[in-house]
């Protein structure tokens, strides 16, 4: 992960200098995706605010070299029918796969010991996701742009070699808050904008829920310091033990 997920929390310009940032943002995704040597780039849609929001500056960078994968995997239907939305909104080709069959396959030939904890399960979703979109990304010359924000890179919010995966983190630099102004800038649905963030591991899943505060309570801590002992607790705890998610595999020193 880049170097920006481990930084020291720091108050970051307002706003006001969005429109800025999105048009640096688009020319950082097409220089990214030329200097690869790539022509297009690959965004999974997953009808929530992060991808939609990649998706966006994809599209504005890219034009019709940028290409949305919708991955229902066992899930509410009604995020396929957002991702869908949001696809038609811009004006995005995209393609469907339905990875439940193969979930079910995979789970099958795993055997899993039936008293697994329910995430290592729900975590087959995001690496399945992972391989639909660079076997997509192959088939297109593209980079697999990823969706995280700084929010969750910070605290490990994300699955390893899942949606961690990927080439590029266009809003990885900035606070959930943040993407929600940059939405509201590239023109995404309000519908996407105020739906409940959830990763849709399994029914009912909420972010908040799972990681035990607010994104408002996250971002302040991440953008000033201040915070609640529970919540500076919380919050250094999980940057600590995730910071394997953010950081190359270890090389023995010979």
């Amino acid at each position: 992960m880049p170097a920006h997920a481990a930084a020291n929390p720091a108050k970051r310009r307002g706003v006001g200098s969005l429109p800025l940032d999105v048009e640096r943002l688009t020319d950082w995704i097409r220089a990214q995706v030329a200097d690869a040597g790539r022509v297009a780039a690959v965004v999974g849609l997953s009808g929530g605010i992060d991808s939609a929001t990649v998706a966006a500056l994809a599209k504005r960078a890219l034009g019709d070299e940028a290409y949305g994968v919708i991955m229902p995997c066992d899930s509410d239907p009604a995020d396929a029918e957002d991702a869908r939305h949001v696809a038609e909104t811009l004006g995005m080709s995209y393609r469907s796969v339905d990875l439940g069959p193969v979930l079910q396959v995979l789970r099958e030939q795993l055997a899993l010991p039936p008293n697994l904890p329910r995430l290592a399960v729900a975590n087959l979703k995001p690496r399945l996701r992972m391989i639909t979109l660079y076997a997509e990304a192959a088939a297109k010359n593209a980079l697999v742009l990823g969706t995280g924000n700084r929010s969750e890179l910070e605290i490990g919010y994300f699955t390893k070699y899942g949606d961690g995966g990927v080439d590029l983190l266009p809003i990885g630099g900035y606070l959930k808050h943040e993407v929600r102004a940059l939405a509201r800038e590239l023109g995404v649905p309000a519908r996407i904008i105020d739906r409940q963030p959830s990763a849709g591991l399994w029914e009912g899943q909420t972010d908040e829920s799972e990681m035990g505060m607010t994104y408002q309570e996250l971002d302040t801590y991440l953008a000033t310091g201040d915070g609640s002992p529970v919540i500076a607790g919380l919050v250094e705890t999980m940057r600590k033990a995730s910071q394997h998610k953010r950081s190359l595999p270890p090389i023995f020193p010979r």
